[in-house]
């Protein structure tokens, strides 16, 4: 398993034709908008990528479903990467069956689990169907700054990239609602969303991601969102805005204590 250099990223990617989801958080490593690693079994020639995106989820995509990369990346992730953590937390996307098959033999005795995650299509067609409230008087609404958006990394411990953007509705010195983008790439920008617990359910996140979207638009930039099946009200606020036709991809996971 050997460490790309960012100059050898965007190569090595060619070969990948798997990366069906998650598209802005790999392609924010490999466009080199974000942080990360890129780990291969042969520079020239990959078979086998492993991506580490900083602050984000964990891929990986095979051509030839080595068993030795896969010995080497868990060697990797339960040796080095996770004993690193403040949170020990791991959660792994392959993408296809048959690579997650052979995870499940490989993660066998260190208690991996499956997991699934929602992953959304967007309708253009259905976002601008959308009509949205205009906001009260004594709220405003402002893209944020560069500084905002680097305190906003610090609470989600990633780090900040030149790409990044958002847009929050305030309320005097308090911060209402934010839509933020920490990972951009591939033409596409991955959504986050906050809401003051006090103003949920008023109309204020569907007011905030949709002036976001309107921004991702004007940039050609297309929006992308994914959330846990359990997230009820994220899941709704992604219909309501535009996204459909979700799908459930399955990760690997494996939490300290779990």
């Amino acid at each position: 398993m050997m460490l790309l250099q960012n100059n050898e990223y965007e190569t090595a990617i060619k070969n990948f034709k798997n990366i069906d989801h998650s598209i802005p958080i790999i392609y924010s490593v490999i466009e080199k908008n974000n942080g990360g690693k890129v780990f291969v079994d042969n520079v020239k020639n990959p078979e086998n990528i492993f991506i580490l995106p900083d602050g984000g989820f964990i891929y990986y995509d095979t051509l030839n479903s080595s068993e030795d990369f896969m010995l080497e990346m868990k060697s990797f992730l339960f040796s080095e990467l996770i004993p690193a953590m403040t949170e020990k937390e791991m959660v792994l996307f392959a993408f296809d069956e048959q690579t997650r098959t052979c995870l499940d033999k490989i993660f066998s005795d260190e208690g991996v689990i499956r997991i699934q995650r929602f992953i959304f299509d967007f309708s253009q067609e259905k976002f601008f169907d959308l009509g949205v409230c205009a906001l009260p008087e004594e709220f405003s609404l402002t893209m944020m700054k560069e500084e905002e958006l680097r305190e906003y990394n610090v609470l989600k411990n990633t780090g900040y990239s030149h790409r990044q953007m958002g847009c929050r509705i305030m309320k005097g010195s308090t911060v209402i609602s934010q839509c933020v983008s920490i990972f951009i790439g591939g033409g596409e920008a991955e959504i986050d969303i906050f809401t003051h617990e006090n103003y949920r359910n008023k109309g204020m996140a569907t007011i905030c991601a949709h002036s976001f979207i309107q921004e991702c638009l004007k940039k050609g930039l297309k929006p992308s969102w994914s959330c846990w099946p359990f997230r009820t009200e994220s899941i709704g606020l992604a219909e309501k805005l535009g996204f459909m036709n979700k799908k459930m991809v399955d990760a690997h996971f494996w939490a300290e204590n779990m």
